[in-house]
């Protein structure tokens, strides 16, 4: 998977260097997993998304509510995600 690069806000980066996030309607991040994940990787925002839901119960339902699954460059992730993490985001309501 070192090979694989992706182009994130105008930098080429391993993909492997970057996070896919679970973000509520609010643009809250409520979930982080690596692309490298156990013996697969992650590539595309559907293959994220079936990391947290693997039905198309749950895929319809995540739609409904807004959820965006969004692939970051480190950079992105401690300025974007981890502050939700923390409780520090401006993000209202910070759950789901």
């Amino acid at each position: 998977m070192a090979d694989l690069m992706v182009q994130i806000g105008g930098q080429t980066i391993p993909l492997a260097d970057c996070f896919w996030i679970r973000a509520n309607s609010q643009g809250c991040a409520v979930g982080s997993v690596r692309p490298d994940l156990g013996d697969d990787f992650i590539a595309t925002p559907q293959q994220a998304q079936r990391e947290w839901s693997p039905t198309k119960r749950q895929r319809a339902s995540d739609e409904r509510r807004g959820m965006q699954h969004l692939l970051l460059s480190p950079q992105q992730w401690d300025e974007q995600a981890k502050p939700c993490f923390y409780g520090r985001c401006q993000h209202r309501p910070t759950v789901g």
